[in-house]
């Protein structure tokens, strides 16, 4: 039974090997043939050796930085300072360059309001650059850009820019306040040349026709518009005579009168002081 049994498997086991090995050979497919025409052996060989190249060169030499763009509309910076602080980053590698690096440098510079760096495939980098603006000065060594930052620079070349000072903290303040009295004051004709706030937080303004404004530390606002009232009958045809206005007195102003200049005051009027004469508005 055994052998009959072995025999009828391996008779059956015969017929299946032969029905596959034909549905095999049935089905074998012609290998495929690839030929590499000269121009691609000639491509893969000059890959190799690129390859090659890359991996025997040490890996700050990986494709040379050839050249830097600065890319930006500029009058201020100094030139010849930037260009010595990004002569060492040429031939360093493409990738390994130190991008952060340069925009710190170069963002270090005192004009300098924005920088960016980036890579430029395959050997060059783009520093792009926004140069402050200024909007008054600060001092003799500072000024005052439009965003409210003071930074360094040669004040005396900016003459025609008002002058602005105060607690350095409150630079954006300070300027905000010569901004909204210059809006306000402009309607009657009136420029201010120039902002102070002293420690105490009290407010003075120069304005353009060389009289002084103290508004003290106090309602602004409020004194701000008591000049617009007396300047237009009460100031302007006295210009050249006063010297300071003077609001922190609570029922008035105070003006001071340039040397020989004092003016006899109607005796309606509040009365005298040692500066000048209060007046009620």
């Amino acid at each position: 039974m055994f052998e009959k049994l072995g025999a009828v498997f391996t008779h059956s086991g015969s017929k299946r090997k032969t029905k596959h090995s034909q549905a095999r050979k049935k089905h074998v497919s012609q290998p495929l043939e690839f030929k590499m025409t000269r121009r691609q052996v000639m491509l893969t060989l000059a890959l190799l050796g690129l390859l090659i190249m890359f991996v025997a060169l040490p890996r700050t030499q990986w494709l040379p930085i050839e050249k830097i763009r600065i890319a930006g509309d500029f009058r201020h910076l100094d030139r010849q300072q930037l260009r010595s602080q990004l002569e060492p980053f040429l031939g360093q590698g493409f990738f390994l360059v130190d991008i952060k690096r340069i925009q710190q440098m170069v963002g270090a510079q005192s004009w300098i309001r924005d920088v960016s760096v980036r890579r430029v495939w395959p050997n060059q980098i783009r520093v792009s650059i926004i140069e402050k603006q200024a909007y008054a000065r600060w001092d003799s060594n500072h000024l005052l850009s439009t965003r409210g930052r003071v930074f360094k620079a040669d004040a005396d070349a900016f003459g025609h820019l008002p002058l602005i000072n105060g607690y350095a903290g409150r630079s954006l303040e300070l300027l905000q306040a010569f901004a909204s009295i210059q809006q306000r004051l402009g309607q009657a004709s009136i420029r201010i040349t120039g902002l102070h706030e002293d420690a105490k937080g009290a407010l003075s303004l120069q304005l353009d026709d060389q009289i002084k404004v103290i508004l003290g530390s106090d309602d602004s606002d409020y004194k701000i518009s008591q000049l617009l009232k007396i300047y237009p009958l009460q100031v302007r045809p006295r210009v050249g005579r006063i010297a300071h206005i003077d609001f922190r007195y609570a029922n008035g102003f105070a003006i001071g009168w340039k040397p020989g200049m004092e003016q006899e005051v109607a005796p309606q009027q509040v009365g005298r002081t040692e500066n000048g004469v209060i007046v009620n508005v």
